[in-house]
């Protein structure tokens, strides 16, 4: 009985997030948040919920394979995979990403966090079909905002104003918002 309910309430969860997945998208109304001294770009929340339930689907799935595959050696295999499929899901959640004065860090949930400074940034990469900005440092770490997170704009906005002498003139090569937009974002009465 417990079985029953436990799979009909996964699968119930795996249909809504497919369903979301399909015809939503992340809201692009949802802003930076300014706490104290920094910005924070967080995922959207349906988002979040809508991953975890389809890789909550995949480990009950996965669970039903190994439990009930016994000498079936493709039903063990199916079972792993899924298993696998359903950690790597977890794994690969984006995390927030905080701008301060110091540099960037993205805080992950089940995976350590990342940090670059300003001046070790050697590369940003805007994406504009996908999305999706990836800044890459010298070292090689990667934070990623990509088009699940809140507020491309103001990313952007944020990267003009403390990476500005670096960048093309032209960056983002891409409307972001008004140039009262832009000067409150670079904090200069004249933009940027």
């Amino acid at each position: 009985m417990t079985w029953t309910t436990l799979l009909r309430i996964s699968s119930l969860l795996f249909w809504a997030a497919i369903v979301w997945a399909l015809f939503f998208q992340a809201d692009t109304r949802n802003v930076g948040k300014v706490v104290r001294d920094r910005v924070e770009f967080a995922p959207n929340r349906v988002f979040l919920w809508a991953e975890i339930a389809f890789a909550v689907r995949m480990g009950v799935l996965a669970f039903g394979f190994l439990k009930h595959g016994g000498a079936n050696p493709w039903d063990l295999i199916t079972g792993a995979a899924l298993g696998l499929g359903a950690f790597a899901i977890l794994f690969s959640l984006p995390g927030t990403v905080l701008v301060t004065e110091g540099g960037m860090e993205e805080v992950r949930w089940l995976r350590r966090n990342k940090r670059v400074g300003w001046d070790e940034i050697v590369e940003i990469n805007t994406g504009e079909k996908s999305r999706t900005v990836t800044i890459t440092a010298r070292d090689g770490t990667k934070i990623v905002h990509s088009r699940q997170m809140s507020d491309r704009q103001r990313f952007l906005l944020e990267l003009k104003k403390h990476c500005g002498e670096n960048l093309p003139p032209d960056f983002p090569r891409e409307p972001v918002g008004s140039s009262s937009d832009m000067r409150e974002a670079s904090g200069r009465p004249g933009g940027s």
